[in-house]
């Protein structure tokens, strides 16, 4: 049984109600698209169209680790702040032109964000 993405996405908010330094979060791109997981939870999920690809380039970028290629996996720590802004990536309509200034602006205020704890899975 599959999570749908509202769901996946009221878990992820709940988690980060809580602020933490450490949240162990992969990316791990699969046949239907990219996911972000929290130990086994779904966080978010982006699918394999432009808008997909180009939401899962930025949350590979803000998080500080490579976009995974197909049946791959990178997982890093990160602070619930910066998954915060990963998420909002997450949902971003990449078919409105706006959609790429606020990414990029979101990506900038990550890599502000990052501490060097990253770890290649």
């Amino acid at each position: 049984m599959s999570v749908s993405r509202k769901k996946a996405l009221e878990y992820a908010y709940a988690l980060i109600e809580v602020p933490r330094a450490h949240v162990r979060v992969t990316l791990t791109q699969t046949n239907e698209g990219v996911s972000l997981l929290h130990g086994r939870r779904l966080l978010t999920k982006v699918y394999l169209n432009r808008s997909g690809m180009n939401s899962a380039a930025a949350m590979a970028e803000a998080i500080g680790i490579p976009a995974p290629k197909l049946g791959e996996s990178r997982s890093a720590l990160i602070s619930s702040g910066l998954l915060y802004r990963v998420l909002a990536i997450s949902q971003l309509d990449f078919r409105n032109p706006a959609a790429l200034e606020v990414a990029s602006r979101l990506v900038d205020e990550a890599k502000d964000m990052q501490s060097g704890d990253r770890e290649d899975a």
